[in-house]
């Protein structure tokens, strides 16, 4: 009986031979496919523009300068100077050729400001950072450090810096003056607190006082010992000052810097280097700012003090403080500002654009 369904096989040779033979095209067609892809196919590309930061890991930002509630400048290691136009929100970098550090900056008005550093180096801008223009200024043959620079009315302004340097300019940092002879010691900062009288202070305890807008200058002469340097100096009016120094040193005079005694207060006494100090009006207190993240607060009596820390997982040093908006900006190893009302420090640096 025979059956009409059946299947016809091929053979197993047949089998074997199609199979090797495409097994053995496969490589060639991938080659072949990848050829065809680098001539006649054109990749696209995207590539993202990676902004760099205003303010990099390595800098330190030395100088700051409140002009008004908006306008605030800041400077810092190599050359860097940026400009705030929103009270600190943003920021952007003001270009210059200069490599040297700034140490300190100080503003007329929202155009005219003066930046001054390392080597001696002295730029001004008159048309709100846009440029800057070197000034040669005095210098002797040993240090010429600036490291601070404070602004007065009509083009004033006043610096100091190492082996003695006091400079003066009256015509808005165009030319300097020297205005006294060279010393082996540096003068850390310099207040003028009426038409006349101009203070600095240094290390050792030095406390130069003029009472002649910097014609000559005489040795304040204090009665107790002071090993450590004096950082800062600030005046409310023109006779009530203080002065803070390293290992948490400060000190006061009721007499416009004739006579000088130690601050005592019910709060204790601070360790840390002192760096600066701010007189805030509104609060009616001073405010002072040093290394460890250190800030130190002392009421108008000078009986009260107080002292935090801005952030206790970052013990950033800081140079320099200036109020803004009832606020304290802060410089230094990082730059942010600290709200007194809400006991906080933010950071600024995450706000820092080109």
């Amino acid at each position: 009986m025979s059956n009409n369904n059946y299947k016809c096989d091929l053979p197993q040779k047949n089998k074997f031979s199609i199979s090797k033979t495409i097994i053995s095209i496969i490589p060639w067609m991938i080659v072949s496919g990848l050829l065809w892809a680098g001539v006649f196919v054109k990749p696209t590309v995207t590539i993202e523009k990676v902004e760099t930061p205003a303010i990099e890991p390595r800098d330190n930002i030395y100088g700051v300068d409140v002009v008004d509630s908006e306008n605030i400048w800041l400077v810092g290691s190599y050359g860097k100077i940026l400009r705030s136009n929103d009270s600190g929100s943003t920021w952007r970098l003001q270009k210059t050729k200069e490599t040297n550090h700034f140490q300190d900056v100080s503003a007329w008005n929202n155009n005219k400001a003066v930046s001054v550093g390392n080597t001696g180096v002295v730029l001004i801008t008159e048309d709100s950072g846009e440029t800057w223009k070197e000034i040669i200024v005095p210098k002797n043959e040993v240090a010429n450090k600036l490291l601070r620079v404070h602004t007065y009315i009509n083009g004033e302004a006043w610096s100091v810096g190492e082996f003695g340097a006091i400079l003066k300019t009256n015509d808005y940092g165009r030319s300097w003056g020297k205005m006294r002879e060279d010393e082996d010691v540096i003068l850390n900062d310099i207040i003028k607190i009426n038409d006349s009288k101009v203070i600095a202070v240094g290390e050792f305890g030095t406390i130069l006082i003029s009472d002649n807008d910097g014609d000559s200058w005489s040795l304040v002469e204090l009665d107790f010992d002071i090993e450590s340097s004096l950082m800062a100096i600030e005046f409310k009016d023109q006779f009530n000052g203080l002065a803070v120094g390293l290992d948490g040193l400060i000190i006061k005079t009721e007499d416009g810097g004739i006579t000088w005694q130690r601050v005592e207060t019910s709060g204790g006494k601070v360790s840390e280097h002192l760096m600066d100090i701010i007189w805030d009006e509104n609060r009616n207190v001073w405010f002072s700012v040093g290394n460890k993240g250190v800030w130190v607060e002392i009421d108008n009596s000078l009986e009260n003090l107080k002292s935090g820390i801005f952030d206790k997982m970052d013990l950033s040093w800081h140079t320099e403080i200036n109020l803004v908006d009832g606020e304290y900006v802060a410089v230094g190893a990082n730059v942010g500002k600290f709200s007194p009302k809400y006991n906080k420090f933010v950071e600024l640096s995450d706000k820092l654009v080109w």
